[in-house]
């Protein structure tokens, strides 16, 4: 973020946007979750894959047509502010920072687990503390330095997700794969509920639609392209976890803090245990990273509209960015990821995203109905309210019942 006379300017182009959308969604998901959805369903975890990303296309579609509209800082905050008024904005706004709040403190367990396993030189909980520090000064210097820092992290994980693939590929047993249902049509559902964290963050980009260049076209264009690439690297990444060490293994204590780098010990080849442990850390060091500059975005837009205080909305004199907003984020998040466990938190975020992104849907279909914009049925913001809510709700029956 820059300022010029008050105002800022796009400094990012297609490829940093779309870096952004990916930056924010390849990491805790797939690298960490994937052991705990994996012992709600066992090797059907793949087809719970498929089915978060399809809900996720619905919702990732809305956002496409509101962010062809909408080119205002904090997108997801604006959305529903302008769509549906100030006092929803203003609870839903509340509602999305407490979630990206709490999926920051997730992301950054994630980021430490496998950084205490290559360098076990301090507690999981000290490092993600100290990470989310580290992060919130870099977002501090700036927009284009944190875009640069994406632009190398994203592509290094995407990187190792290939790479994690091609190594895997040739231990994958179909044995693994039998039997696909572990817990029938309830686990599926369980697991998809907990893996649907993987696909969110598709949407930050949106937080800072001001500082890319033609928003109109580039940040809908940033967001497509993410969820389908992620989703077709998510399913194979999967294939390769499960075929390899099998449903029991994968979601075993022993896995579950860093399964992707145990994986890779499992195929003998000791410098892919290295390569893939380093890329995880740029992978959650990547969505730590966007989830920071998001937040700040938000908390800005939300201050300029008068509803939370000014202080929060003060540009840096030198760097052009909302250095209070993102201190006391940073302080926060770090103090949260010093004293709460993933297990505590993983519910928690994906329900709020949920819960979200079924507002998203619904500000979606308020605007259609007002101005001609693209992906003009409103069929898919109908299907994207009703699988989000409907996830939510069967997650919490289930767990109500049991």
């Amino acid at each position: 973020m820059r300022k010029k006379q008050g105002r800022i300017l796009p400094v990012l182009g297609s490829f940093s946007a779309t870096a952004i959308s990916i930056g924010g969604m390849i990491g805790s998901g797939i690298f960490f979750i994937i052991g705990f959805a994996t012992g709600a369903t066992g090797a059907s975890v793949v087809l719970a894959l498929v089915l978060a990303g399809i809900i996720a296309m619905f919702t990732a579609l809305s956002f496409a047509s509101l962010g062809s509209k909408i080119t205002k800082q904090g997108g997801e905050y604006q959305f529903v502010y302008i769509a549906l008024g100030p006092k929803i904005g203003f609870v839903g706004g509340l509602i999305w920072i407490g979630t990206t709040m709490i999926a920051a403190v997730l992301v950054s367990i994630a980021f430490a687990s496998y950084f205490v396993t290559l360098f076990p030189i301090a507690s999981v909980n000290v490092v993600a503390s100290l990470a989310c520090l580290v992060f919130v000064f870099v977002d501090m210097i700036g927009i284009k330095i944190s875009s640069i820092t994406n632009n190398v992290l994203s592509t290094a994980k995407v990187g190792v997700l290939i790479f994690f693939i091609l190594i895997g590929l040739p231990y994958v047993k179909l044995s693994n794969f039998q039997p696909l249902f572990t817990n029938g049509i309830t686990g599926l559902l369980s697991a998809t509920f907990l893996i649907f964290f993987a696909y969110a963050g598709f949407g930050k980009i949106t937080a800072a639609s001001e500082e890319v260049k033609i928003a109109k076209k580039n940040v809908p264009k940033a967001i497509i392209t993410a969820v389908s690439v992620c989703s077709i690297l998510y399913l194979l990444a999967g294939i390769i976890a499960v075929g390899v060490v099998g449903p029991a293994d994968l979601s075993s204590a022993a896995y579950r803090n860093a399964p992707f780098a145990q994986i890779m010990l499992r195929t003998g080849f000791s410098p892919a245990f290295f390569m893939v442990t380093l890329g995880v850390l740029a992978a959650t060091a990547s969505v730590l990273l966007i989830q920071m500059l998001g937040l700040s975005r938000t908390v800005y837009a939300m201050s300029l509209n008068k509803q939370l205080p000014a202080f929060l909305g003060e540009l840096h004199p030198r760097f052009g960015t909302p250095y209070f907003a993102e201190m006391i984020l940073g302080v926060m998040i770090a103090i949260g990821a010093f004293f709460f466990r993933a297990g505590m938190v993983i519910t928690l975020t994906s329900m709020g995203i949920l819960g979200y992104y079924a507002l998203i849907n619904i500000a979606a279909f308020q605007i259609k109905r007002k101005e001609r914009m693209p992906y003009r049925s409103c069929l898919i913001q109908i299907l994207g309210f009703a699988s989000s809510v409907l996830l939510i709700a069967y997650f919490l029956v289930s767990k109500l019942i049991v």
